[in-house]
């Protein structure tokens, strides 16, 4: 278990209004690019796995470089809990459907004693009530989905770390004119 007297990470501070543009205006950039490479290798109902992992990475773990392989790590979890749950029901009933929660229940388990925090984390509990959704189940590509999330992932990460690179450089450029 975690120390309860240790600090509750706090969230990072609010950008500027102007900033905030600046932001925006980068995430659709993002947005558009992964839909241009997401929908060349992928069906169109397998990519949101790309904005998924975006999502969780951006609001619960801040856009951390260091915390976006235990983002995807424990998405391809959540997403395999969820298809052993569906696969299971499809092709053995009851007894199917039970294997799938007796995965999911040991999920919970092992999220909330942080025995395997690489694998199994928030983002494993995200995905799999996602991917547990009815029409999410029907309708994807369960591979692709996989391949989505990784390719996104990878993609949002890279496009990210690239976008901050740069903007380290200019900053350090206009400081330099300052002077």
């Amino acid at each position: 278990m975690t120390d309860s007297n240790a600090p509750i990470p706090s969230h990072p501070p609010v950008p500027t209004p102007t900033a905030g543009i600046g932001v925006a205006f980068v995430v659709v950039i993002a947005i558009v690019g992964w839909v241009m490479i997401g929908t060349t290798f992928l069906s169109e109902a397998s990519i949101f796995g790309g904005f998924l992992i975006f999502l969780y990475w951006a609001k619960f773990e801040h856009l951390n470089p260091r915390r976006l392989l235990n983002a995807i790590l424990g998405a391809l979890v959540g997403i395999g809990i969820s298809w052993v749950t569906f696969y299971g029901e499809t092709y053995y009933g009851g007894a199917g459907f039970a294997v799938g929660m007796a995965l999911l229940v040991l999920a919970i388990y092992l999220d909330i004693i942080e025995a395997a925090p690489l694998v199994v984390n928030t983002s494993t509990m995200f995905f799999s009530i996602i991917t547990a959704a009815p029409l999410v189940k029907l309708e994807v590509n369960w591979v692709e989905l996989c391949m989505a999330t990784v390719g996104g992932g990878l993609f949002f990460g890279g496009f990210l770390s690239a976008v901050m690179w740069v903007g380290t450089k200019v900053v350090k450029v206009k400081k330099v004119e300052v002077k």
